[in-house]
């Protein structure tokens, strides 16, 4: 999937999506797979000369049939809420006069915890893989040793398309396959062991109450991402009902009121989420979600099924 123009006069949406954005060689954690800062500046200048650079408001007109740009538009998405949103994207979108979605994980900001997501990435990072898998697969077997570690591999690839495939195997069994407890239970050990202290982490890692205002009056436009980053259609019914009006409370609490309120789904595939997760977030006025699965978005495209593409696509 790459970025391209239409043969017909038909536009097209194209939504970016990022997720670390820095300065990755004087980091702690080099390996982490992101985007040099240096990098998205370049891609965004790029973007701005070949696009009408969108803002969710003419995003929606346009695919309501409200709205004909005359180039194809795109918007640039942010999931996570990571500090670097903050101190490095904003700065560089501001100076274009570009609104960016940012999706925060409320829990993270709110109670000082490390999404399990992002855990993983950063056990991931600090370790050989093979040691890294090994130590949790023996943590699992310990506290439950009946548990399949067998995972649906068609769903794998189309989950982890820049993975190799056993990194994206063992991706898929913690964030799919196991419950929540299970997953919880070993990262929270290796992370302590390998690690340290959580709720320094969390701090370092994401941004505060207090940034994501700046980042509102610096013109950015702040959605949701749940309250605990687990991938919705794992859930029951009410938990996560419970789950999306917490991240819709905190959101409309702490921020600057927002005539649109976005959403994104962890990991966004269509098995990550059902209709009980859509109508919940239609009842809780959140305006359009956004999901991973890949390209452009047309006229009439369903408002909470937006699709997305990496930057890598572009």
């Amino acid at each position: 999937m790459s970025m391209s123009q239409p043969e017909s006069n038909q536009r097209q949406l194209w939504a970016v999506m990022y997720h670390y954005v820095r300065d990755l060689p004087n980091t702690r954690f080099p390996r982490i797979k992101g985007m040099l800062t240096e990098d998205f500046r370049k891609q965004v200048d790029l973007l701005s000369s070949r696009y009408e650079m969108a803002t969710l408001e003419s995003s929606l007109d346009f695919l309501g049939g409200r709205y004909q740009p005359q180039r194809d538009l795109c918007l640039l998405v942010f999931d996570d809420g990571l500090k670097e949103h903050y101190s490095d994207v904003t700065p560089i979108l501001a100076e274009r006069n570009i609104a960016g979605l940012f999706f925060v994980i409320t829990g993270c900001i709110e109670d000082g915890r490390v999404a399990s997501v992002h855990k993983n990435h950063f056990l991931l990072a600090a370790l050989d893989f093979a040691e890294y898998k090994q130590a949790f697969l023996e943590r699992l077997a310990e506290i439950s040793p009946e548990t399949s570690t067998e995972v649906d591999i068609e769903k794998v690839r189309t989950t982890y398309r820049w993975d190799t495939p056993d990194v994206a195997a063992f991706k898929y069994l913690l964030n799919f396959n196991l419950t929540e407890a299970q997953r919880e239970r070993v990262l929270n050990d290796l992370f302590a062991r390998y690690l340290g202290d959580e709720t320094e982490f969390a701090r370092e890692l994401y941004v505060s109450w207090d940034e994501v205002r700046r980042m509102q009056s610096a013109g950015m436009l702040i959605g949701g991402h749940t309250h605990s980053h687990v991938a919705l259609s794992t859930m029951g019914d009410p938990q996560q009902q419970a789950d999306l009006k917490q991240c819709s409370q905190l959101l409309r609490e702490r921020l600057t009121p927002q005539a649109l309120w976005p959403f994104s789904y962890p990991y966004g595939q269509a098995h990550s989420f059902n209709e009980v997760t859509v109508q919940t977030l239609q009842d809780l006025d959140f305006a359009c979600g956004f999901v991973t699965e890949v390209g452009p978005n047309e006229v009439n495209r369903d408002l909470f099924r937006i699709r997305r593409i990496d930057p890598k696509d572009v």
